[in-house]
């Protein structure tokens, strides 16, 4: 089994790799898309329906639960997304979307779920096997973009964002697998802390997945959260017991496109903050697109949570505790 790093390592080509797949022609015009997953494998729906369908006026949701919302309907298009195509959950949503007449699409590697999509005539997207769901985010999200792509929901000019994404982080690879780097560098801040990761509201899947990605790889609490809804609540709870809130350190995400009065949320925040915690620091994304700026910031947090796995001498590749909770519900 190879290390994490080294799935991890491979996201540009999993992203090249999905975009010479074929297209997926559905003939249907949705009014509506939701996404089904859970873990890593619905990663890829939350940003594609928080940055990219949002911000493009098309109504959208992520489902992490055993049924859908009430809107479902014949008009929805449906992605259930399980990367091993066995998660219980996303099978669940399957048949209530399928029940509500919904135009469903499948993203899996297999198991069950294709099964039950060729058994029902539904298309199903194949991701390559042998990979943690959570190191097939270039594959997930690539594909899931493309689908909206090729069938009109999305413009063409994101997949042509997407391949210039591909040579920007084999770049950043080569940057943050040498000695001295900002991946290194925010994992040795958070060593033996709590890391608290903050962003605006429209990337907060970005701070959700560096907080599943510390949560999985490096077997570390963490916690991600939003401004400006924390500056209406958390801030007032940064302050006791103060002993444990000194083990505590701070990450400020800015993708480039802050408002400026998040900007300045980001500042007294961390003003009003920093003498209850151990520090902070704030990252600025990298690269001339949203998509590139998007993947520097899930590049960096992926390589954080494997140097954190390091530090704390744990096996990223391994989750004792999901398979052992997996094996207790399945008896």
């Amino acid at each position: 089994m190879k290390k994490m790093i080294e799935y991890i390592r491979e996201m540009p080509e999993h992203i090249e790799n999905a975009l010479a797949s074929s297209e997926v022609k559905l003939n249907f015009k949705p009014d509506k898309v939701v996404f089904s997953g859970m873990g890593g494998s619905a990663i890829a729906g939350d940003l594609i329906s928080r940055i990219l369908l949002e911000d493009r006026g098309v109504l959208s949701w992520v489902v992490r639960d055993y049924s859908v919302p009430g809107f479902v309907n014949e008009n929805t298009l449906f992605v259930a997304t399980s990367y091993s195509g066995n998660t219980e959950e996303t099978l669940s949503a399957y048949e209530d979307a399928k029940s509500k007449k919904a135009k469903i699409v499948c993203i899996t590697s297999g198991g069950e779920l294709e099964k039950r999509a060729k058994k029902d005539g539904f298309p199903v997207i194949k991701v390559p096997q042998g990979y943690p769901p959570r190191a097939a985010l270039g594959y997930l999200f690539t594909f899931s973009l493309k689908l909206l792509v090729d069938n009109g929901i999305l413009t063409k000019d994101l997949l042509e964002e997407m391949k210039t994404v591909i040579n920007f982080l084999k770049g950043l690879r080569k940057e943050f697998e040498s000695q001295e780097n900002i991946a290194r560098k925010i994992a040795d801040k958070f060593y033996n802390r709590i890391p608290l990761i903050y962003t605006q509201s429209r990337f907060r899947p970005v701070a959700e997945r560096w907080r599943a990605q510390i949560n999985e790889n490096a077997k570390s609490f963490a916690h991600s959260s939003e401004l400006s809804e924390m500056n209406h609540n958390e801030i007032a709870g940064l302050l006791h017991p103060e002993n444990l809130l000194k083990q505590f350190f701070a990450v400020y995400l800015d993708d480039g496109s802050l408002h400026e009065r998040i900007k300045l949320r980001y500042i007294l925040t961390d003003d009003l903050t920093r003498h209850s915690i151990s520090g902070s620091l704030t990252v600025q994304a990298e690269g001339d697109s949203m998509l590139m700026r998007l993947f520097y910031l899930i590049y960096l947090g992926d390589y954080v949570s494997v140097y954190l796995a390091d530090y704390y001498k744990e096996d990223a590749v391994k989750i004792e505790r999901i398979s052992e909770l997996k094996r207790r519900l399945s008896q």
